[in-house]
């Protein structure tokens, strides 16, 4: 068994408290009206005493060592100082995961430090387990070692309860398919539906689909008892995400209560809202579904994103992105701009609820502008002609170069070890 950092068996890394005293109070800490969120809606299908989700919630994989920012920065005041100005905004839930170390004891730090001004009821917290490292064999989907896993997240978060544990990225450990191909995943709802187990009786298909189901069980053990109030999972291929939630509420009469996929409500990729969205809250009858990284986790900047991205070693999907990064700058706009403003926009369940949607912010600037652009396209603020016009440029390149609505494998062939 590959022990990594991140691992409940691991020691745990000493990182020091937040001096909350020292830490600045300038312009930029500071959230106009306009950036503030509309009220959190409460989902009708989701049980009056769980705390309703803002529109947008804070992912902070941002919080860990060498995932979207460099350790300086990890271990500056700069986390907590986005984590109060996002509170200050509405933005009162964060998404986390043992996997982005030590992002759990960062914002379980800075949660802490900031109890007087948001006690621990007024914010939801989100997390993970059973990933501890980006191969496959780093995925422990053993119910001893979640059980140890949610221990330690109540520890670092200094709580007795978590308002949503999921299990993460269940397509490293499933049984069917293994690996998930690349490819229109939209044909799953269709003509490849047998190919990827979404037609009954939906049942087990070895000892991966086991393991899901054996940990599911624990985490709904914890629920039983208050100490998680929502059991879920997350991944990326939502053709997975979909059977795995058809086979638990097969198993086990009870729907999974949240299920994220992440990089599949973009400009590149949209199939959450052009069928998955459906499917998942109407088939599997999956009360709340989450919507990660608009972003695409960084590809649909003008950086690339960070070297790990898989996307960067599709060359047909990374040069398409690249002349979209051109074409936006040439509309007057940028990628950034094009891929946020398509993300934020509002997408709702069947039942009206919204779909929160999960990014995450290095630095203050990043935050006032996610905030400002969720604002314009849900018709808060100003719209932005020119990213309109290079929305729409971006989105018929992406469809040109045949790219459009096209996932890629995962788990990655280097990650398969």
């Amino acid at each position: 068994m590959a022990i990594t950092p991140s691992h409940p068996d691991s020691p745990e890394e000493v990182i020091a408290p937040f001096d909350l005293a020292s830490v600045p109070e300038e312009a930029a800490d500071a959230i106009p009206e306009a950036e503030h969120l509309p009220p959190a809606e409460r989902n009708p299908a989701v049980a009056a005493d769980i705390l309703a989700l803002p529109r947008v919630v804070l992912g902070c994989a941002t919080f860990g060592y060498g995932v979207y920012a460099d350790e300086a920065l990890v271990k500056s005041t700069m986390p907590l100082r986005v984590v109060r100005a996002a509170l200050r905004a509405g933005v009162n839930a964060f998404d986390t995961a043992p996997h982005y170390h030590p992002s759990e004891v960062i914002l379980g730090e800075a949660l802490y430090a900031l109890r007087d001004e948001f006690p621990r009821e007024s914010y939801s917290i989100i997390t993970k387990t059973a990933k501890f490292g980006p191969q496959v064999s780093n995925h422990h989907y053993d119910p001893e070692v979640v059980r140890k896993s949610v221990e330690r997240s109540l520890k670092r978060f200094k709580t007795d309860y978590l308002d949503v544990v999921y299990l993460h990225d269940v397509e490293f450990v499933v049984s069917k398919p293994f690996p998930s191909p690349a490819g229109a995943h939209l044909d799953a709802l269709g003509p490849k539906a047998a190919e990827w187990g979404l037609e009954p009786p939906y049942v087990s298909h070895g000892k991966g689909d086991d393991s899901i189901l054996a940990c599911l069980a624990v985490l709904r053990e914890y629920q039983s008892r208050g100490v998680i109030k929502r059991v879920g999972i997350a991944g990326f291929p939502l053709p997975v995400l979909l059977r795995l939630s058809l086979l638990e509420l097969a198993a086990t009469g009870k729907p999974i209560d949240v299920v994220q996929s992440y990089s599949h409500q973009t400009v590149l990729c949209s199939t959450l809202g052009d069928g998955f969205l459906r499917a998942l809250t109407e088939d599997a009858k999956v009360p709340q579904v989450m919507n990660a990284a608009p972003l695409s986790m960084g590809i649909l900047t003008a950086g690339g994103g960070p070297s790990w991205h898989p996307a960067k070693k599709v060359s047909a999907l990374y040069e398409a992105i690249r002349e979209a990064v051109v074409l936006a700058k040439e509309k007057g706009s940028t990628i950034e701009a094009v891929a946020c403003g398509f993300g934020y926009k509002d997408l709702r369940q069947d039942n009206g609820a919204p779909v929160p949607v999960v990014v995450g912010c290095t630095n203050l600037d990043q935050l006032h502008q996610t905030l400002q652009t969720y604002a314009e396209v849900n018709g808060h603020g100003a719209l932005q002609p020119e990213r309109i016009e290079a929305e729409k440029a971006v989105l018929e390149l992406f469809k040109e170069r045949g790219v459009h609505n096209v996932s890629w494998q995962s788990p990655a062939p280097d990650s398969l070890g």
